[in-house]
């Protein structure tokens, strides 16, 4: 049940509150209104560079890049990691490294900067089909106002949702500042680290949008999001904040019935301090305790025949276990009789004597990078018909990429595939548990991998189903491009005339 709240009065013209994890609306106004969404943008450039390459992919600056306004400081000619330029797109809403990351990250040969940045924004486009933005159209990669840039509250709410999932860009969010010694940045934020439980948000601040903003805050763990759109310079964090104290309220238990008169009361009411945040006031909701009743104890009378009761059972409990005892014992000496019968038939079938030495110790595989000890190359496990399944490290390994893609360590899941693929060079890398869960560079970073050890054909397979998955995305352009060319390279042609000749 929820608790009774007064729904909020806020000032912007559109605004929404949702549970993350659900996707439950628990406010609204406006959701689904059009509006100019500002900077909040960036939420999906930030979303779209990370699912298209590595954080310590290298960005090269241009003059196209400073398109004004907000800024984190960039210089024509210099280099930045992907990883400093979300910093600056997300703590201070640096127009020029949403410009920077667009440009690189979609730029072909014979590009313009412009056709570069335009590819970049199709690709936000395809990212927000994908989430089921049903109302947003974008148009530039930073959100300066421009005609047909347009998204909605709920939109921006779901957008929300995909960011926090992303564990790179939800602890960007959570960061105050950051400074890599050659540039630092502030958070334009700041409702962060002045609300209980926030974990971070977004600014966006232009003449068609008014004062918008994202927040999401964590509590008992349950994550909220809101969004407030179009809202005024002295009302905007009031609004924010509003809305999480209303949302937080509505997903809290109602009070018990048991309550006593005036605990309940008490443990009801919302403890609030007002704090000044900027220009606004708000209202902070504090921490809230529930007084319970203690169980009124039974009388006295209903307790007698508690002991003869226990008794009794008691007495039947030991009869049962003491008949029960010889069947027991009866089949745990079978169960470790039928063990040592299997024990003794792999020895022989091994062709070595049976006895307590017929199971070969783990082996012990030490290489550069690691040590580590793996089972006996004849172990494994059962499948369901009980024939033994042989231990296939790949799997693990494989797994391991995978994590290294879902966390944005493309380089390093490429090398984790090909280490998959060079343990055992037949190894389906689609067989890894959540490996469909991947972006399109963690799959892109597989099909290199099949690239490398010579499986072309499962390459372009893999990248196939990707295109069909995610869209037309230049990246797996690029990537189907390059297996194309080293499919019909001379030395490949060579090869393959060569085993024709032999065979």
């Amino acid at each position: 049940m929820q608790a009774e709240t007064e729904t909020p009065s806020i000032v912007a013209a559109a605004a929404i509150a949702i549970e993350a994890e659900s996707g439950r609306v628990l406010y609204a106004k406006e959701p689904d209104a059009p509006r100019a969404p500002a900077s909040l943008t960036k939420l999906a450039t930030a979303l779209t560079a990370v699912e298209l390459a590595p954080r310590d992919t290298v960005l090269t600056v241009q003059a196209q890049d400073l398109v004004g306004e907000s800024s984190m400081g960039l210089r024509p000619g210099e280099q930045i990691t992907l990883e400093a330029a979300l910093y600056g797109l997300l703590l201070a809403s640096g127009n020029d490294a949403a410009m920077t990351i667009a440009r690189n990250l979609s730029g072909l040969p014979g590009d313009t900067p412009e056709a570069a940045v335009n590819r970049f924004v199709k690709q936000m486009n395809l990212l927000a089909q994908r989430l089921g933005l049903e109302r947003t159209t974008f148009r530039n990669p930073h959100g300066l106002d421009q005609e047909g840039h347009v998204t909605t509250a709920r939109d921006l709410a779901l957008l929300t949702r995909a960011v926090l999932q992303r564990p790179e860009l939800r602890r960007i969010l959570q960061t105050p500042s950051y400074d890599d010694g050659v540039h630092a940045v502030q958070t334009t934020n700041r409702l962060l680290g002045r609300y209980p439980g926030l974990i971070g948000g977004k600014t966006g601040i232009t003449e068609a949008a008014g004062y918008s903003l994202i927040e999401a805050a964590e509590r008992d763990g349950t994550t909220v999001i809101v969004v407030v759109l179009g809202s005024t310079r002295d009302a905007w964090y009031a609004d924010a904040v509003q809305l999480l104290d209303y949302a937080f309220a509505q997903l809290a238990p109602a009070p018990a019935a048991g309550l006593a008169g005036s605990a309940a009361e008490a443990s009801a009411r919302d403890i609030s301090a007002s704090r000044p945040i900027g220009d606004a006031a708000m209202t902070v909701g504090g921490p809230r305790a529930l007084i319970l009743e203690a169980p009124t104890p039974l009388p006295a009378s209903n307790e007698l025949w508690f002991w003869p009761a226990s008794a009794v059972t008691t007495a039947v409990a030991a009869g049962v276990l003491a008949s029960g005892f010889p069947a027991i014992m009866a089949v745990v000496i079978a169960r470790r009789r039928a063990g040592r019968r299997a024990t003794l038939d792999r020895g022989q079938r091994r062709g070595r004597r049976p006895g307590p030495h017929s199971v070969r110790p783990a082996r012990v595989r030490t290489d550069r990078r690691r040590s580590a000890v793996l089972p006996a190359r004849d172990e494994g496990t059962q499948d369901a018909s009980g024939r033994i399944v042989p231990f296939d490290p790949a799997v693990h390994v494989a797994q391991r990429a995978v994590r290294a893609a879902r966390r944005g360590d493309i380089a390093v899941a490429e090398h984790e595939f090909l280490h998959a693929l060079r343990l055992n060079p037949n190894f389906d890398l689609t067989r890894a548990p959540e490996f469909w869960t991947l972006s399109p560079a963690g799959v892109i970073a597989a099909a290199q991998a099949y690239r490398r050890v010579g499986r072309l054909r499962d390459a372009r397979t893999l990248l196939t189903v990707a295109r069909l998955s995610f869209g037309d995305l230049p990246a797996i352009r690029t990537a189907l491009a390059e297996l194309s060319a080293a499919t019909n390279s001379p030395q490949l042609v060579i090869g393959r005339f060569s085993q024709r000749f032999e065979t």
